[in-house]
């Protein structure tokens, strides 16, 4: 079987021939990573995973102007949007000698109540637009080696992209346990767009559907979890089903605390799943829990600088927690500097078990 082949007979909850082992396309955007450099890794079995838009986002009667300072090694980048009610502005620094692949928000969009008045009327104002054509321009570019995942508007939940996007972590918080009544009026103009973008992600091209939440359970907790994002789900992915699609969650942090309600859920695939100590599960009480859920599990970072043999016995024992039907690894949080010495020895390991 190609890397190809075994990544969906994973994804789609089978056994495949060779526990897969892939990376994000989107890390060779990086200055400092070749593709041609890993050339030889996707020889050996790597995988690649692309991401695709099917759907994106129009804004209307909204003027958005983005101004760059610099300040000694800082590049800051200012984003503004107007309209009738108000202006946001978003401010995020990355270094000028030495560009990252992301940009660290200085100043979150919501700042204050009237802030989400004004971003629910952006969102009242916007239009998902299908943009299918470029899902066959990536499956092209993956070719054998990897498997194209689609998404489509925020690519998060209404909440999610609320507390990722705009209000961030603190502020998105305290207004929750406030219980700021614009906060609410936004999520639910969120959901309706949500639910609108999704329509027309099913109805395009793809098989897997990402959800990219960044969830670990103590951003939300339980009670939020089971009012803000259980509901969404449970109403979006069956109409992702009806269009053959499968859909998964970027969770990449603690998650023992909503492990009945991931149970609940009616999603297919935990995407970026880690163990400890950056999650709180291991792959074994994982697979007791959700056993009907396929797994993309992040390996974790510390993990690569361990002597071969050790890492080696690592990856044996992550792969005899999970087993092998429904799993894959990946590369999905950051791309370890010992990636030309680590990385053939988790692909031989995984070529090994078969």
């Amino acid at each position: 079987m190609t890397p190809r082949q075994n990544l969906i007979a994973a994804l789609e909850g089978g056994t495949p021939e060779r526990t897969p082992f892939s990376i994000y396309s989107w890390f060779f955007t990086h200055p400092q990573l070749s593709f041609d450099d890993w050339r030889p890794l996707f020889e050996q079995g790597l995988a690649l995973c692309h991401h695709c838009s099917t759907v994106v986002l129009r804004e209307h009667g909204v003027t958005t102007t983005v101004e760059q300072r610099i300040e000694g090694d800082r590049r800051y980048t200012v984003t503004r949007k107007e309209t009738p009610l108000g202006t946001l502005r978003h401010v995020t620094l990355n270094s000028v000698s030495a560009p990252r692949l992301i940009e660290w928000t200085c100043e979150e969009w919501i700042k204050e109540p009237q802030d989400y008045t004004i971003r629910r009327w952006i969102v009242e104002h916007t239009e998902p637009v299908p943009v299918y054509d470029l899902f066959g321009q990536m499956e092209e570019q993956a070719g054998d080696y990897g498997v194209t995942i689609v998404g489509g508007g925020s690519g998060r939940s209404p909440a999610m992209s609320i507390m990722v996007d705009y209000a961030g972590m603190e502020r998105f918080a305290l207004d929750l346990a406030s219980g700021v009544e614009e906060l609410f009026a936004l999520y639910e103009a969120e959901k309706r767009l949500f639910l609108e973008t999704t329509r027309l992600v099913a109805a395009g091209p793809g098989r897997f559907v990402k959800w990219n939440e960044n969830l670990t359970v103590s951003m939300l907790g339980p009670r939020w979890y089971r009012r803000l994002l259980l509901p969404v789900y449970q109403e979006a992915v069956p109409i992702l089903e009806a269009g053959g699609k499968r859909v998964m969650v970027h969770y990449d942090g603690g998650l023992r605390a909503i492990a009945d309600q991931i149970a609940q859920s009616p999603f297919h695939i935990l995407q970026s799943l880690t163990e400890p100590p950056e999650g709180d599960m291991w792959l074994d009480e994982c697979r007791t829990a959700w056993p009907d859920k396929s797994f993309w599990v992040n390996i974790n970072l510390e993990l690569y600088d361990l002597p071969p043999a050790q890492l080696r016995e690592a990856v044996i024992a992550m792969r005899q927690r999970a087993g092998k039907r429904a799993l894959a690894f990946e590369i999905s949080e950051d791309v370890p500097a010992n990636w030309a010495q680590a990385v053939p020895v988790i692909l031989g390991t995984l070529a090994e078990l078969g």
